[in-house]
């Protein structure tokens, strides 16, 4: 059946949430006599990147939300439904489980169309769960029959059927996928190994009767059990032992229909809140480390039917009885302490008043909660972190910047370059580039000088401010913080970079191009065959580190993942990103179109080229892999300087200051040069009426084609040394011009006078020479000490 177009439509998320939620929705239609109809959202279900959102009703609908994108829209001709999961590997399939004939159907959410279907149950499906491991098996369950099916080819492998009084509760995988967990009717819970599908464990608990629910934190070492008697089982999954047992009754939770864990940022996936929907259709946040309620969700025109979590715990919905959804921010409900929350947690758990009020005897020094927060933020978990969550938290991003690279926080080192004031190089920084922002500025104008006083290599960088500038942006209210970050990144990550400096990076990106020819060599040789070198699809990015080709979020999100792995995954980036975008490259054919396209922010689904980051990390060997010329992270060092950057060529960097510096160093009073030429000018016409005939001239440096008149200006210099200025070439030559006419016509003649002397008149030559050459290094040496001068007098 051909399905008509899917329309998108706007939403608007709350900035201010009124007790965290961020959306609700409703579906209300009106009949032919007028009257208007709601129609009750009885299922709701996250995808795993907590960008989209399915709901769906008693009518047949099921409705999208694109949380990124902010559009919603509706998929036609799905039909009621009992169950609905967003598949793991592909987030644009939705597999629904239809009331009718009960199949189980995968439907495209872009197009709307039912790509596969499954037959095989006999009852209605309540439960779609699939195991997140490389088998990626799909298990649909009904009370009375659970069905696993093979996801390579759609098929069947096992079906596990069940007997009256023994029906199915609750059955899913663990978060590891190792596990398939059932909870049955009778009060037991079943566990199999997934691969063997053997039996391996079975849990009887005596004092929990009435079982309902079964959930897992989001490392799968621990299980809550809850039904409607009041306790609550925590078991380990690890040792298969009961972790603790609680009494709900003491939070006046008398049983409880569903239980899930609601995953924090900072927990490493141990997760601490437990969300209970209890027997009066409220919503309860129980602390399992305080044993405290933190929150409870009590809506007085609606009892809450169900809800559902976000994998990551970033969003989770309440649906009502009265057929309506409320979105929640997680963040939002769970950092802030309503007035309606139970007495007892104020007991239990310290809120941040609290912590402020207590006497100075108690209160916890900064250098402890400093040592604590390092101790609780190690890379290793601070890595786990980001694996789940895909990206770490904007009000601690900068704190988990700083260790992960284990910043010294030199403060008398940091405050020694800061005193040398504004460098040269970045003095008119504000011409180069348009910044409205008088304080982003300042603090680029800082760092920037910071750096060239660092090392000398960094005044001459002219990609340096860009490259910065987004560091700036992120953490310009830390500017000890944001020098520290900088100097550590072009140290690490920015290795070999500036090997043939002021030239690029041949090492580099050698390196980048063999890992591309390795992985994608169709896309190479189209960059061969247009005449597309590595300096336009891989120095241009390196130079702005991704900030022209990426959004601000997804810029944020890859430098938490370049500053949490080793220095090469900055060039895997650069690979995967262009072999994301393959086949829009695939379509340029000439550099013009290049040119633009990586300087343009272009369309990226940001999880993909994260996941083709990492395997080209793993899967480029080790003959070509970049680790195998770059050293092992090594962070700042801690004392009074901070160490030196090396990784440069001192020679051709100095010699380009030097001769910058004695341009600099030529002086400006225009009196004083005047003064000098006009005495120049008197001296070299007396000089030529009174040797009008006997001076002699080098003929074999008349010969090369040397203008006499620049060896006069030497002289003129020589001679004015005690005023330690120099004259300029084009002013002396356009007023002495006369008088050179005047002597190149003597020195012809004379030129033709001695060409047959003996060889006394050729020594008389060679000691002239020595003179001569004598005279230009002492010019020199003068040029020399008057820039030395004039930097000290600055």
């Amino acid at each position: 059946m051909e399905l008509s177009r899917i329309e998108k439509f706007d939403i608007k998320l709350k900035s201010k949430p009124k007790d965290g939620v961020i959306l609700q929705l409703h579906h209300t239609v009106r009949s032919s006599s007028g009257e208007s109809h709601r129609i009750r959202f009885t299922r709701g279900a996250f995808s795993d990147n907590n960008e989209k959102l399915a709901c769906s009703d008693t009518a047949g609908n099921v409705f999208i939300i694109d949380f990124s994108d902010l559009k919603f829209w509706k998929l036609n001709g799905v039909g009621p439904c009992t169950c609905l999961q967003f598949e793991n590997s592909k987030h644009d399939n939705l597999v629904v489980a239809a009331s009718k004939n009960f199949e189980i159907n995968f439907f495209d959410i872009e197009t709307g169309k039912s790509n596969i279907t499954l037959n095989g149950h006999t009852n209605t499906v309540k439960h779609i769960s699939f195991s997140n491991n490389k088998a990626n098996n799909l298990l649909t369950a009904s009370q009375a029959e659970a069905i696993l099916w093979e996801m390579s080819n759609f098929t069947k492998y096992f079906t596990l059927n069940t007997f009256v009084g023994a029906q199915i509760q609750e059955i899913m995988f663990t978060p590891g996928g190792d596990y398939l967990v059932a909870c049955f009717k009778n009060d037991t819970i079943q566990i199999w190994k997934n691969e063997t599908m053997k039996s391996v464990k079975q849990i009887i608990p005596s004092e929990l009767k009435h079982m309902k629910s079964i959930a897992f934190t989001m490392n799968g070492r621990a299980m809550a059990m809850a039904g409607l008697s009041p306790v609550l089982i925590l078991f380990n999954m690890d040792t298969w032992t009961t972790i603790k047992s609680i009494n709900m009754t003491k939070y006046n939770i008398l049983g409880a229909h569903q239980v899930a864990f609601i995953p924090q940022v900072f927990d490493g996936g141990a997760n601490k809140i437990l969300a209970i929907l209890n027997s009066v259709c409220t919503l309860s946040f129980l602390n399992l480390e305080t044993l405290g309620i933190i929150y409870t969700i009590k809506l007085d025109s609606s009892g809450i039917k169900r809800f559902a979590v976000s994998q990551t715990g970033k969003y989770f919905l309440c649906i009502l009885e009265l057929g309506e959804v409320n979105i929640y921010n997680s963040s939002e409900v769970l950092e802030t302490v309503p007035n309606k929350s139970i007495k007892t947690e104020k007991r239990e758990i310290p809120c941040i008043s609290c912590v402020k009020s207590l006497s100075p005897k108690h209160s916890i020094s900064k250098s402890k909660i400093e040592q604590k927060m390092r101790t609780c933020m190690d890379s290793a978990r601070l890595r786990r972190i980001l694996i789940q969550y895909g990206e770490y938290p904007d009000k601690f991003r900068s704190v988990i910047w700083r260790s992960l690279l284990n910043t010294p926080r030199n403060r008398t080192a940091y405050s020694a370059l800061v005193d040398k004031g504004i460098h040269p190089s970045y003095r008119n920084i504000e011409e180069q580039f348009t910044i409205h922002s008088s304080t982003t500025l300042k603090n680029l104008k800082r760092l920037l000088s910071c750096l060239a006083h660092w090392c000398p290599l960094f005044g001459v960088i002219k990609f340096l401010p860009g490259f910065v500038f987004p560091f700036v942006k992120v953490l310009q209210k830390d500017p000890l913080l944001l020098f520290e970050c900088v100097a550590t990144i072009l140290l690490n990550y920015c290795q070999l970079w500036f090997e043939y400096a002021p030239f690029p990076p041949i090492s580099v990106l050698a390196m980048i191009e063999n890992t591309l020819a390795e992985h994608d060599p169709q896309l190479l040789k189209h960059f061969c065959e247009t005449g597309v070198t590595s300096q336009t699809y891989a120095l241009q990015i390196l130079e702005t580190a991704f900030s022209e080709v990426l959004t601000c979020t997804e810029w944020l999100i890859l430098w938490d993942h370049i500053l949490s792995n080793e220095p090469s995954f900055i060039l895997m980036a650069v690979v995967s990103y262009n072999i994301v975008q393959r086949n829009a490259i695939k379509k340029f054919k000439t550099c013009e179109q290049f040119e633009n396209f990586y300087h343009l922010q272009n369309p990226l689904d940001k999880k993909t080229f994260l996941k083709k980051t990492y395997l080209i990390m793993n899967d480029t060997s080790t003959d070509i892999h970049p680790r195998k010329y770059l050293n092992n992270f090594a962070p700042l060092e801690k004392g009074m300087c901070y160490q030196q950057f090396t990784g440069y060529p001192k020679t051709t960097i100095c010699l380009k200051l030097a001769n910058r510096d004695v341009n600099k160093s030529k002086p400006t009073d225009k009196n004083t040069l005047k003064e000098l030429t006009v005495k120049s000018q008197e001296r070299e016409i007396r000089d030529g009426m009174k040797s009008n005939s006997n001076m002699s001239y080098d003929s074999t440096k008349e010969a090369r084609g040397e203008n006499v008149i620049d060896r006069e200006n030497r002289k003129s210099h020589k001679k004015s040394e005690k005023d330690h200025c120099s004259t300029k070439d084009e002013l002396v030559t356009s007023i002495l011009q006369p008088a050179g006419i005047q002597i190149d016509k003597d020195k012809l003649h004379s030129n033709e006078a001695t060409v047959n002397k003996t060889g006394r008149h050729s020594r008389q030559k060679t000691r002239k020479k020595s003179a001569n050459y004598d005279l230009e290094n002492e010019v020199e040496r003068l040029f020399e000490t008057q820039s030395r001068s004039d930097k000290s007098a600055k």
